[in-house]
């Protein structure tokens, strides 16, 4: 990557293996910062990852012209890799649409350094660890502070390049959440890259006070419990909806009948089902959606995949969870 005014190169990689990491590499170069290198993974590692919203980038790049490592290890834990991308010489590294820490042998290596995102509720260090943008929507927040920071051995902790800002609003999922990120860290960059490149980048370490920790996520995590509010369960679906495994909840208390809730919004807090129980299936409309009995109200299904579509022959069942007891999220950011 040349700099912009300045006879000066450096080598510039991106690694991810996620839309994330496409969208960011075609918004670098639309403000005329094209990259020189992606590494990624394949389709197999990604399954056997279990990468949420992994993204196949080879025939992008292939198309584009864009020099790639595939590399054996998704957690670069391979002397293979070490060795081939120590080979390759990056200065600079940009990190975006990657669930793993970069190794030390790597981030030591880079004249310049390894950058990325994170960002919560609060500005850096409050939310470092996992799933910031998923929690946030679970919480209810309504503003983002999201980070462009120079990575480190230690986690989120390393010192902050620049901060964006953008809102959480009542409408956003997880997926609308990450394309914000994309944007936020596109636009860091354009404005950054430049002085990173030339080394004036007036980098600010993260206070050492006010450090918290968000903590990993997964699939099971998604269960509803439908004596919660209204408020609630909607935040949980559209924090994890697609491309994350979703919110499940299952008909009758039957394992053998899961159905994942995508898409619901709020329905109604004055039309009342008095005699309904919560998870209560109390109305089917003719296209499959249907109306559940909340904690407080009620809650519309627009989408939601399970055994078999639901009709007016449902109303009057009712989702559960099999009593199984909610997870305690001791010392959750707040």
């Amino acid at each position: 990557m040349k700099h912009p005014y300045l006879d000066l190169q450096k080598k510039v990689a991106i690694v991810g293996c996620k839309h994330t990491t496409q969208d960011l590499i075609e918004g670098l170069a639309r403000y005329g910062f094209p990259i020189d290198h992606c590494i990624t993974i394949s389709p197999e590692q990604g399954h056997e990852a279990q990468v949420a919203g992994y993204h196949e980038l080879r025939p992008y790049l292939e198309k584009q012209d864009i020099p790639y490592t595939l590399v054996e290890k998704y957690n670069l834990r391979s002397r293979s890799d070490q060795d081939r991308l120590l080979n390759l010489q990056f200065d600079l590294l940009l990190v975006m649409g990657w669930q793993r820490l970069i190794p030390d042998w790597w981030l030591e290596s880079l004249s310049i350094g390894a950058f990325g995102m994170h960002g919560s509720n609060k500005p850096l260090p409050h939310g470092r660890g996992r799933s910031p943008m998923n929690w946030s929507l679970i919480q209810g927040k309504t503003i983002f502070f999201t980070h462009l920071f120079q990575y480190l051995p230690g986690v989120d902790d390393g010192p902050i390049a620049g901060v964006q800002i953008f809102d959480i609003t009542p409408h956003d999922t997880c997926l609308t959440l990450h394309m914000k990120n994309l944007i936020a860290m596109t636009q860091l960059c354009a404005r950054l890259i430049p002085s990173l490149l030339d080394g004036t980048i007036k980098l600010k370490p993260q206070p050492t006070e006010g450090v918290s920790f968000y903590p990993k996520r997964s699939a099971e995590d998604g269960l509803i419990y439908w004596n919660d509010s209204t408020t609630d369960i909607y935040n949980l679906i559209r924090a994890v909806t697609r491309p994350f495994p979703g919110a499940f909840t299952l008909l009758d208390d039957d394992p053998n009948q899961n159905y994942n809730i995508w898409h619901a919004i709020p329905f109604d807090t004055h039309l009342l089902w008095p005699d309904a129980r919560s998870g209560e299936i109390v109305e089917v409309f003719y296209d499959g959606q249907y109306v559940v009995k909340t904690g407080d109200s009620s809650l519309l299904v627009i989408e939601s995949t399970g055994p078999h579509g639901l009709t007016s022959n449902d109303i009057g069942r009712r989702f559960g969870s099999l009593n199984l007891p909610r997870k305690n999220w001791e010392g959750l950011p707040g």
